[in-house]
């Protein structure tokens, strides 16, 4: 807050003052009074009016000032009247009021947000696991009678799973920093896990996987490591190569502490202006619109978990050749030795 502009804010009272001065000179001159004592007079009047003018400005300088800083430096404006006093001037403790006001509405309307999002994730991750159970009885029954209906049906049954699985940890993704547990688990394990829940839709569309260099010991969460392969795979599959028998290769590389996962496929491939966006929320690119229905959050969901557990997810394409996923995940401490 400069002065030169609170002194243009209050130009009526500097003009006031000025046209009061000149007036008081002249009446102590029509008055005969001596100039020495005129000059005195005028001095004590012109320095009263200064020192008050000095003392409000500064006064409200202290307020505005730390009033900017907070707001500069604060991510959250609604906490901002926590960082200031109130102010000894009017304006400046009614502006504090209605900051206090406003933010303990805005802090009440996002307490009760909070609650209603709350009970929202609630009902929606009760759902997720309460439909396990009649997926789960309708796919022992598929098994118990198999024929050419049920096969297919066992086959939408896994989508069915997969996209519950998926809206599961969308609906628990602002916090799953709760819901994970680091351990060492054996790469292949983890792998062939992946793979296994994947088969049926694998075979189905002629996929081949191969496995080289598997034999790690790695640390991670293998339930939503467990996720994230079969994320890859899926696409993977979705996305193979009509011209030539698909195949998926699992290979792995360890450089220091750190073991490569990599997943190969010879599928369509990803356009070069759409691989920098697949792992954004949403996004189905090119292929997704022409070949499958995507939903794209698969990806969206890999990425954040991959954040989440320390692990570098990345992707490579080139369009027409296939799409190599790399998951850089951390080599468990005895296999380091």
């Amino acid at each position: 807050m400069k002065f030169s502009r609170y002194c243009r804010d209050r130009w009526i009272s500097v003009f006031i003052f000025l046209f009061v001065f000149m007036g008081g000179g002249w009446l102590l001159w029509l008055i005969d009074t001596p100039f020495p004592v005129a000059c005195v007079v005028e001095g004590f009047y012109a320095a009263g009016f200064l020192l008050i003018l000095v003392q409000d400005y500064l006064s409200k300088k202290e307020f505005y000032d730390k009033l900017l800083e907070a707001t500069d430096q604060l991510e959250e404006i609604s906490y901002l009247s926590e960082f200031l006093t109130e102010p000894s001037f009017q304006e400046g403790a009614m502006l504090y009021n209605i900051l206090r006001q406003d933010e303990k509405y805005m802090n009440d309307q996002i307490a009760a947000y909070q609650k209603e999002l709350e009970e929202y994730k609630g009902y929606v991750e009760m759902w997720a696991h309460e439909i396990k159970t009649p997926i789960a009885v309708s796919r022992l029954i598929m098994e118990n009678n198999r024929n050419e209906i049920t096969r297919s049906l066992l086959e939408e049954m896994d989508k069915l799973e997969e996209f519950v699985e998926q809206m599961m940890f969308y609906s628990k993704s602002s916090s799953l920093q709760d819901d994970y547990k680091i351990r060492e688990v054996p790469l292949k394990n983890l792998v062939m896990g992946a793979v296994k829940r994947q088969a049926r839709f694998m075979i189905a569309e002629h996929v081949t996987p191969e496995f080289n260099n598997l034999d790690y010991v790695v640390l991670t969460d293998p339930k939503w490591m467990d996720f994230v392969l079969g994320q890859i795979i899926s696409n993977g599959v979705k996305y193979r190569s009509r011209e030539q028998k698909p195949k998926l290769v699992f290979s792995a590389v360890c450089v220091g502490k750190t073991v490569t996962l990599s997943i190969e496929d010879n599928g369509i491939g990803i356009p070069p202006e759409d691989i920098v966006r697949v792992f954004r929320k949403g996004f189905t690119g090119e292929n997704g619109r022409k070949y499958v229905k995507s939903t794209g959050m698969g990806l969206y969901l890999c990425d954040i978990l991959c954040r989440k557990l320390g692990t570098r997810l990345s992707v490579s394409s080139e369009e027409g050749k296939g799409t190599v996923f790399s998951l850089d995940l951390a080599l468990a401490l005895e296999e380091s030795r």
